[in-house]
């Protein structure tokens, strides 16, 4: 590709116009028009302004092919993606798993201890998986630091259609999960009765959590798929009222502080749920510490009534992610500009207007 080929494919593939692109390198729209037309070439600094702005080097723009390389960008970005997505979607699976294995094996009479040994492998399992996911991500994003991945119009298209039913997919499992679990809580003790046979609730809860482990798997790897798709990792700063064209992921410092401080607020509240659900898994092993005269036999029924023991503390978890979700929503509406709830709505309603502006294009002013 010539270099007029490259500088309208990078127009068109960031949706920016020969009158944008002009004001952007300090130009006119004529010597755009030439640019295209081969009639002549941009100076060095103009050159070099065109690499900054959209991410391309000079020998792409120049001899290669931009085109080329946003869709070699676009592949390696993908595969590791989707990659990563499933390894953060499968740790909450494996504790899950693990806490499911746990209930199942204790109702069946095995020993605690064993039990919960099963319990820890899973949760090995999931950390080893974070830590090699987190430590290749950081690492990938190290080598790549100039990737600019773009999707066609028509893989969106797909995806959101995919989204839509993995939501549902994985709610509508919760929500049969729960209709379950309610439909064969026994009204008295431990035993549910059926009729024709009779078994230990607990057998029930790892089953329960085993479904609930793929809706949370399904539900996560959504989550993840979106950002990836929206390419919400990139993110574009915006200096001295300068932003990458047609980019809306542009964040101004005020931003990215916010943003800070909601990640560490989450970050302290999982740390404190992991505080929670080991203090409260192993308060079994304390019975030889307790002062309030309990032996071990009454401590084990104290915590199977929902007092202590690993089968109720890894509650912690989604309470804790529940309360990271509550805290972003209210910190984000807290910390929202004026521009960007305005730009909020916008996409929410596309007909909302702002006093002063002009129509869109194509639109029809108000009577007045």
């Amino acid at each position: 590709m010539s270099f007029a080929d490259n500088l309208v494919y990078i127009r068109q593939h960031y949706g920016v116009t020969q009158e944008a692109l002009a004001e952007q390198l300090g130009v006119s729209r004529q010597t755009i028009s030439k640019w295209e037309a081969n009639i002549n070439f941009p100076e060095t600094d103009k050159l070099l302004m065109l690499c900054d702005l959209y991410n391309t080097n000079l020998d792409d723009l120049m001899r290669g092919s931009v085109r080329i390389a946003n869709v070699h960008d676009t592949e390696l970005y993908d595969v590791h993606m989707n990659r990563h997505s499933k390894a953060i979607a499968a740790i909450p699976f494996f504790v899950l798993l693990g806490v499911g294995l746990l209930i199942m094996l204790d109702a069946s009479g095995f020993p605690s201890n064993l039990s919960t040994v099963v319990m820890f492998f899973f949760i090995i399992i999931a950390t080893v998986i974070g830590i090699v996911s987190g430590l290749g991500h950081t690492e990938f994003k190290r080598k790549h630091a100039g990737i600019d991945p773009r999707y066609e119009t028509d893989v969106l298209d797909r995806f959101g259609r995919r989204f839509t039913t993995m939501i549902a997919i994985g709610v509508g499992l919760i929500l049969l999960d729960v209709i379950a679990l309610i439909g064969f809580s026994p009204e008295h003790g431990d035993i549910v009765d059926l009729g024709f046979t009779t078994f230990h609730f607990d057998l029930f809860m790892g089953p329960f959590l085993f479904v609930l482990a793929i809706a949370v798997y399904i539900l996560v790897y959504a989550g993840m798929q979106k950002e990836k798709y929206d390419r919400s990792e990139i993110t574009y700063i915006a200096k001295d009222g300068t932003v990458k064209p047609g980019d809306p992921r542009a964040k101004t410092a005020a931003e990215l502080k916010r943003d800070h401080i909601l990640g560490c607020i989450c970050g302290a509240i999982m740390i404190l749920a992991v505080i929670v659900f080991l203090v409260w898994g192993f308060l079994p092993s304390l019975g030889d510490f307790v002062s309030s005269g309990f032996d071990k036999f009454e401590l084990k029924e104290y915590i199977r009534n929902g007092h202590g023991g690993f089968a109720v503390s890894w509650i912690a978890f989604p309470v804790g992610g529940l309360l990271c979700a509550v805290v972003c929503v209210i910190g984000s509406a807290l910390f929202k500009t004026n521009d960007e709830l305005i730009a909020e709505a916008r996409k929410e309603n596309p007909w909302v207007k702002v006093e002063g502006e002009e129509p869109a294009a194509g639109g029809r002013a108000d009577p007045k």
